[in-house]
């Protein structure tokens, strides 16, 4: 109950309402009052424990996103450092705040670190100020360090104390005394910005993490080079194992585990896009915690690091942006935007829920079977995937092979095989029920394929390129045919057949719209002109009379093929429409934008159906079901949503007088779902928030799913909700 406090002190009613549908199936609160209750929302969980399960305690009292953290050698302290420009150190065992540090005017707060000595802490701000306060008590003092020209990221103690490394945005790392403030040594050799330093346990060895694709290894005491530089792509925190083998730093999309010595690589942990860097091994060296976006993430090495496994903590409510665990292992300890500091059970991974398998970055396409049984999905991730679209569940192994981005998926009609296309140049095919390679990559177009699709009777397909050409292959003997390549203005980003196949169509950066003769290869119409926006995603009527088209214009646009002219703008959506989609029964189109939002409209009016929105991501793909009862979309949040059209369509006109079409219409605002006239019908626990599956959405595939609905006695909420005690 205690993350929904929020809730409660604004509206006592959603005690009932919101917490206690909320509440951990096995407590006492839920088991006594549960029962006691009818009208609420039933909640499902998949691949999430309650709440994480590992909240231990919440710290409050920055004004200010909170940048790093630390503990004390004893773990009795710990210190956190802020936007907010304030130094602030806790009790761990009481929470209490017990001392604040401040610098007048030294700005925020980059990194902190607390000696082993407990004595000492360290600090180092935006404008370049490194600071090293006395903590003991009635001995309180602060010494400045100055001698960075540049926003301090990192500032790390050796094991002993007697060193302090700081690295800055200056392009160098400082050795000080910490006990008489002098600089030791100045390291320099990097050529851009140093975000991470770490000593390694025995304070024999400091490496370096930067932004010029180097990890520099230095003598701990005289800042002396060890080595020569190993080479990485790296980007952010570095830290050693505690046996000084392993060094572990973060780069854009994954965590990196070499040989100290070599650089060898050891293992690679797939991570996701994060705005913060940072990487902690456990006391022990079995566990690696990590910030990932709004959750902490913990790895398990042991017994191999090549096949860890992981799970989320969740519960900030804005990005995390440091991690750390106590001295002894069992707390972590993780600062967030939000202004918030927690610690977590360690020992709480070893038990957690393991996330659903999704992909590890977003996905650009996907694709539906001709039957509805599967969904193909393409991604940032370099992989394809296949789902049950009934259960989301994944039906195979992750499809590897390219080594780029999955731009675009397509399933032959027979449903036997899957096309994708790549930024490594190639289409390659799939077996769907085995995910074996067909054949070898498909190879002729000199840059990125952007889209790749087969034809109404699975003998040809056609892929999309940026350099500038749309290519036909035959897809029995995986070669290109005697038509074609034919030739764009600018980079095709989409392609198409009609439903007889008799033409093609794809669309251009430079807003131009072709249609060829698949026969002959002859143009069949003059490029269709969309004032020069770019032309991201084309698709046919299902008569072939039209076409629809979505582009940088923020508008989709139905064509006439037989003047050439535009016929209808659906207009609505405020960013770049990434795909459009065509109902099998032809009446109606689905846009999806990057503005997040999935829109329906008549496909013979114009007019605005539904408006879907979820996220704060685009919505890259989007795609009916054979029987026009379902649309698929694809999210650059690394989701999948299936939607039930005629669902989505009634929304507007139910949501007035029925609460299962309030819910479902409801908008998530500062963790309520609130109605159309500013109505709370539901307080959300903050950790539940990115994985909500609510009606008309029929299914989500992702790491975690929360699934809201209503029950069969109904859903009490506004003025009538005190029907809900029956006790």
């Amino acid at each position: 109950m205690a993350s929904s406090h929020d809730a409660i002190v604004r509206s006592a009613s959603h005690i009932y309402l919101s917490a206690l549908p909320f509440a951990d199936k096995d407590s006492l609160v839920y088991k006594d009052f549960a029962q006691q209750c009818i009208g609420l929302i039933t909640v499902d969980q998949f691949g999430i424990g309650n709440h994480g399960g590992s909240t231990v305690m919440t710290l409050t009292g920055h004004n200010g996103p909170v940048h790093s953290v630390a503990y004390s050698g004893d773990g009795r302290l710990l210190v956190s450092g802020s936007e907010d420009g304030s130094v602030r150190v806790w009790d761990t065992r009481t929470g209490e705040e017990v001392q604040a540090l401040l610098l007048g005017g030294s700005g925020s707060v980059l990194t902190v670190d607390f000696a082993q000595n407990s004595r000492w802490i360290a600090s180092g701000t935006k404008p370049g100020v490194v600071c090293v306060w006395n903590v003991v008590p009635d001995q309180a003092s602060h010494r400045l360090l100055n001698g960075h020209s540049g926003p301090v990221n990192c500032v790390r103690f050796s094991p002993n104390g007697s060193r302090l490394a700081s690295a800055s945005d200056d392009k160098t790392v400082r050795l000080w005394s910490p006990e008489t403030g002098e600089q030791i040594a100045v390291l320099s050799g990097h050529t851009d910005r140093v975000p991470g330093v770490a000593f390694s346990r025995d304070g024999e060895t400091l490496a370096s993490q930067t932004r010029d694709a180097t990890t520099r290894l230095w003598h701990g005491n005289t800042g002396q080079a060890l080595f020569e530089p190993l080479e990485s792509t790296g980007m952010g925190s570095v830290d050693f194992s505690p046996d000084g083998e392993m060094v572990a730093g973060t780069f854009w999309r994954e965590i990196k585990l070499s040989k100290r010595t070599t650089g060898e690589k050891i293992a690679q942990l797939n991570h996701q896009e994060i705005k913060k860097f940072c990487v902690r091994f456990s006391p022990d060296g079995g566990a690696l915690v990590a910030a990932c976006g709004v959750a902490v993430r913990l790895w398990t090495l042991k017994p191999d690091p090549q096949h860890a496994s992981w799970v989320d903590l969740g519960g900030h409510t804005g990005e995390v942006n440091w991690a750390t665990y106590s001295p002894d292992g069992l707390y972590i300890a993780s600062a967030s935007d939000d202004a918030t500091i927690r610690i977590w059970s360690a020992g709480s991974g070893q038990s957690a829920v393991k996330p659903l398998p999704v992909h590890q970055r977003g996905v650009y396409s996907v694709a539906v079977s001709h039957d509805g049984a599967i969904i193909v999905s393409g991604s940032s991730d370099k992989s394809v995937r296949i789902w049950n679209a009934h259960t989301g569940n994944a039906a195979l192994p992750t499809l590897d092979g390219h080594t780029d981005n999955v731009h675009s998926v397509s399933i032959s009609p027979d449903g036997s095989s899957i096309a994708s296309a790549s930024e490594d140049h190639t289409v390659r095919l799939w077996d769907v029920q085995s995910g074996a390679v067909i054949g070898k990559p498909m190879r002729g177009h000199t840059s990125s394929i952007q889209a790749v699709t087969f034809s109404h009777d699975g003998r040809w397909l056609a892929s999309a390129s940026i350099d500038q050409t749309v290519q036909m292959w035959d897809v029995a003997t995986q070669q290109p045919s005697a038509v074609g390549p034919f030739q764009c203005h600018g980079s095709a980003y989409t392609v198409a057949f009609s439903p007889d196949d008799g033409l093609v169509t794809a669309g251009d950066n430079q807003g131009c719209i072709y249609l060829w003769r698949t026969a002959s290869g002859e143009q069949a119409h003059e490029p269709l002109d969309a004032n020069d926006q770019e032309v991201l995603s084309v698709a046919f009527s299902p008569d072939g009379r039209r076409i629809v088209s979505g582009g940088a214009d923020n508008a989709a646009c139905i064509w006439n093929i037989a003047t050439g002219l535009c016929v209808l703008v659906l207009q609505g959506h405020t960013g770049w429409v990434r795909s459009v989609a065509w109902s099998f029964d032809a009446r109606v189109i689905a846009t999806g934008s990057n503005d997040a939002t999935l829109r329906l409209w008549d496909a013979m009016t114009g007019a605005p159906l539904a408006s879907l929105r979820v996220h704060t991501q685009w919505v890259r793909s989007v795609a009916f079901t054979n029987d026009s009862r379902f649309i698929v979309s694809g999210f650059g949040d690394t989701t999948i949503r299936k939607w039930d059209v005629r669902a989505a369509c009634q929304l507007p006109s139910e949501r007035r007088n029925d609460p299962i079409a309030a819910l479902a219409s409801a908008t998530l605002k500062d963790g309520w779902l609130v109605g159309s006239s500013g109505e709370l019908i539901l307080w959300v626990p903050a950790e539940y928030r990115t994985h909500l599956q609510l009606h008309p959405c029929v299914l989500l595939i992702d790491r975690s799913r929360v699934v809201i609905g209503v029950g069969d006695s109904g859903m009490h909420a506004g003025l009538d909700w005190a029907l809900c005690w029956r006790g």
